[in-house]
């Protein structure tokens, strides 16, 4: 098993842990809120952030599987070796995009990642953070699969 199965697979378990969360809290939100006509202060919130990282992380998993959306009528259609140049060249941009995605997040987490998420009452960089970390994600399944190792 190769360093990249392990991380994936360690991903894929975290992705497993936040959905279940994620649905555990919107059960309890939902039976506090119509059955004892109570909340959990920042619930909400944190169902939105975790919501956030299983986009981000799902998001560059399926880059690895190559389970993207992605319109393909026209490359099945094309001769094998002309389809993998182009699945090279769209693999070569969707690194470019995701590099770029990180360069150009820090700056926003910068200017405005210390303020602070209403409810939760913590700096809103603790769910901004998630898009570096996906389109790093992102870059690393990308060049992965343009050298070739999976």
């Amino acid at each position: 098993m190769t360093a990249i199965d392990r991380l994936t697979r360690l991903l894929e378990r975290a992705l497993e842990l936040l959905l279940f969360g994620m649905f555990a809290m919107v059960a309890v939100l939902v039976v506090l809120r119509y059955v004892f006509a109570s909340t959990i202060v920042g619930g909400n919130e944190s169902v939105i952030v975790a919501f956030v990282y299983t986009t981000a992380i799902g998001a560059s998993i399926a880059l690895l599987r190559d389970e993207h959306i992605a319109i393909s009528y026209f490359v099945e259609k094309m001769p094998q070796r002309v389809a993998a140049s182009l699945l090279k060249v769209r693999l070569a941009l969707l690194l470019i995009i995701n590099v770029t995605l990180v360069a150009c997040s820090f700056v926003w987490i910068r200017e405005t990642g210390g303020f602070l998420m209403p409810t939760l009452g913590t700096p809103q960089w603790v769910a901004q953070i998630s898009v570096p970390v996906g389109g790093a994600l992102g870059a690393t399944y990308c060049a992965v699969r343009l050298i070739g190792k999976n």
